[in-house]
Order: C-alpha cells, then structure tokens, then sequence
C-alpha cells in the first residue's frame, strides 16, 4: 500500500509553525541568558545595617517579634503618610524584626530611617544584585533582621538553586544573647524560592539546609519569613522540617488575613515558628495589604523565654 502524502499546503504550513516555534524559543532562551549574564553575586554577602547596637541582651521577660516581606520598600504608600504610620507603630517596641525583599544600600532612603528612629540597627545579608530584577540598577536584594542587640553569631545560608535558573533566595540566621541565661537564641529570617527550575527539590534543598542549622542548635529558636509555602506540597515539606526541630507555629493556618499565594495555591506564605519560649500576647496580623503599604501582611508577636 502506498503511503499517503501530505498536501503541499499543509507540509509548508507545518514547516511554518515549526520555524516559528524555533524563533521563539530561540528568543526566550536568549532572554533568558541575557538575564543570568546580569544577575551577579553581591560584593559583600552581609552588612550591618544602621548604627552600633544599643544593648547588650534580649530581655527573658520581653522579646517583641516582626516578620515582614516590604516589597522592596516599592509599594504605592511606603513613602507616604501611611506607610511612615504603620512602619512607625510596628518598629516602636520591637526587639528582633526580620524582613525579605530588603534592597540595598540599606544606610539610604526611608528604611534607614525608620529602623533609626526606633533604634534597631541590623545585619543584611544579600541574595544578588541586578540591573534589571530585583531591585535593579545594580542594587542588592536580599533580608535584614534587626535588633537593639549585636548579634554574636551571624551565617548567610544562599538556596543550592536558583528560581528559573536565574535568582538564588537568601535566609539568615543571627544568634542573640538574652539576659541571665546561658542558652542563646537562634532566629533565621528565611526567604525560600518561590518557583523550581527542573526539579521539585529546589525547594526542600533549602528547607533543609536551614532544618541543619536548627537542628545544630540547643537552645530557644525564632524561624520567621517568607516562605514561599503556597500550595500542600510546600507546605508539607516545611512542617516536616519544623516539626523534626521541634518547633511550633505562632499563627493558624486557616486565619484568612494571611496573606496567600496569588496564582499556585492559596496556602500562607509567612510564617513565626517557635521553640523554647511562651507566647506572652497572641500574634497579631497587619493589614498592609490592603493599605497598599507592601503586597504582604505583617506578622508579630511577643514572646518570653522561661
């Protein structure tokens, strides 16, 4: 039987659509190289950001928590009245605030001055820098965790990976001093990938690098940020590690004025997770959301070490 040939019409109408799909993904991946050419690894991977610290330990009795993803300080009233309000109110009796999507140099603009004004100095650790993403014009993005007291043990942990091949998520752990006790308090301000390259482990790659670091650890933890937990799969992934440390969550999941994931899931992204300490006023969610003063809700709450 002979075979059945295909019209002209149709051979060149599929000769066409294949070039077309060569020229377009030939332009991707040449966006796509372009970009990684621009994204560089910071020149100094962490700073200290602000003045010298005032204190020398956190208070057992008092240790006052904020965790905050600022959108690069970029949102519609972070310059505003509005966005000093909230800023002022949520810095002015913290002990220990960590932050994601913090842009560098820290030393200008209007974070600076909110952090002095309430006298928290810090330590930014830097994810990258790049012209185009991040916070652009060459300027570091990454998280700053802030206090009153020096930290004495301060490790930058940078993601095994990268999301879409091209940016790395940064998280920072800080050791502090509390007052009249021997044991030390660890807090890792974590920022986790929100999206996989070629693989699913991306993801559980650095929730276990940061699980090493808690495990390492004896003494009272704090593990607040972004992570990126958007769907069950993520959010799975990160209990385990939470729960093999032995670590409890300050927040319900199901309170709906978390802010949730936009497109892949609707888990919480933020978290507190704690150990070793009781929760001496409940958490608390902000509503800077709504206020257009970042696209994440605060999360805080106050602690004391027995």
């Amino acid at each position: 039987m002979s075979a059945v040939r295909r019209p002209a019409t149709d051979r060149r109408l599929f000769i066409g659509i294949a070039v077309a799909r060569y020229r377009a993904f030939a332009v991707l991946w040449g966006v796509a190289l372009g970009l990684v050419a621009c994204v560089a690894p910071p020149d100094q991977r962490l700073a200290q950001a602000g003045a010298d610290f005032n204190d020398t330990a956190l208070s057992a009795d008092d240790i006052r928590v904020v965790d905050w993803n600022i959108k690069k300080a970029q949102a519609a009233e972070w310059t505003g009245s509005r966005g000093r309000a909230t800023v002022v109110e949520l810095f002015r009796e913290a002990d220990l605030v960590t932050l994601q999507e913090v842009c560098a140099p820290v030393a200008d603009g209007s974070l600076r001055e909110r952090l002095a004004a309430a006298q928290l100095s810090g330590v930014f650790a830097a994810s990258f820098s790049a012209p185009v993403l991040g916070c652009g014009s060459g300027r570091a993005t990454g998280v700053l965790t802030a206090s009153r007291v020096a930290p004495i043990r301060r490790t930058a942990l940078v993601s095994q990976h990268r999301e879409f091949g091209l940016t790395p998520k940064i998280s920072l752990a800080t050791t502090y001093p509390i007052a009249d006790r021997k044991q030390r308090l660890l807090v890792i301000n974590a920022h986790l990938l929100n999206f996989e390259w070629l693989t699913l482990d991306d993801y559980s790659d650095q929730l276990a690098a940061i699980g090493a670091v808690l495990q390492k650890h004896t003494g009272p933890i704090v593990l607040a940020g972004d992570m990126n937990s958007r769907n069950a799969w993520r959010t799975r992934l990160l209990e385990t590690i939470v729960d093999q440390a032995g670590l409890r969550a300050v927040f319900d999941a199901n309170d709906q004025a978390r802010t949730r994931a936009v497109i892949g899931g609707n888990k919480p992204l933020d978290h507190i997770y704690y150990r070793g300490l009781s929760i001496t006023t409940p958490g608390r969610i902000g509503a800077e959301a709504a206020t257009e003063v970042s696209d994440h809700n605060s999360l805080s709450v106050r602690f004391a070490y027995p």
